[in-house]
């Protein structure tokens, strides 16, 4: 699990335990409250039975007091802690976790490293075994995308999103594992997947939006 997922339970957990204080701090108010209500109000002749009395119902007021201090405190902590994650089940939905953007990036360099190999066996401008080998790793590489899914931390049409790009890049990786022998100098064949790593691309791009990736760093690093 991310650091996120465990601030998550962890801010869960406390939030419960904020909650039972609060409601453990209410009752405790009004069995106070229900005590002093049973404690006479008229005076005794015995002055010793009368400072008792007083004595206890001080004790209790102080107490009835404490209860609600600390039920108000409980209960701020309990807003402020069910806030915290909220915003942050927020955050998760709208943001990648670590395993997708890990994913997102390596099929970042996938595509591109793919369209560069295919371009080079187009124009036979490699040795055919060395571009045959490093096609044939580009494409078990994506197709490996057939077992990864979008976390379901995020929200349902990120999800949705996020998946048509993994299965897009999955299915090229696919069919071009089927053709690793007969890209170089077929023009016909390369030109048509470039044009299937374009599609693919469109299905990044939306990824990239929906998750605000930021692919000029992508550029400048590749």
């Amino acid at each position: 699990m991310s650091v996120l997922d465990w601030i998550f339970i962890i801010g869960i957990a406390l939030s419960i335990v904020a909650l039972l204080g609060s409601g453990y701090f209410l009752v405790q108010f009004f069995h106070k409250r229900r005590l002093l209500k049973k404690l006479p109000n008229k005076k005794f002749k015995n002055k010793k039975k009368n400072r008792k009395i007083a004595r206890k119902k001080q004790q209790l007021m102080k107490q009835k007091k404490k209860s609600v201090r600390l039920f108000w405190v409980m209960a701020v902590i309990t807003a402020i802690l069910a806030g915290g994650m909220s915003y942050l089940s927020y955050y998760q939905s709208m943001n990648l976790t670590t395993e997708d953007s890990d994913s997102v990036v390596k099929g970042y360099y996938l595509l591109r490293d793919f369209e560069d190999q295919l371009i080079i066996a187009r124009d036979k401008s490699d040795e055919e075994e060395k571009l045959q080998k490093n096609l044939r790793y580009l494409a078990t590489s994506m197709a490996s995308y057939g077992t990864k899914k979008a976390s379901d931390v995020n929200s349902e049409e990120g999800q949705i999103t996020l998946n048509r790009y993994y299965n897009s890049v999955k299915q090229l990786g696919m069919n071009a594992s089927t053709q690793t022998k007969n890209f170089f100098g077929n023009q016909e064949l390369v030109d048509s997947f470039l044009a299937d790593i374009k599609k693919a691309q469109v299905y990044e791009k939306e990824t990239f939006d929906y998750y605000k990736v930021n692919e000029s760093a992508f550029k400048e690093e590749k």
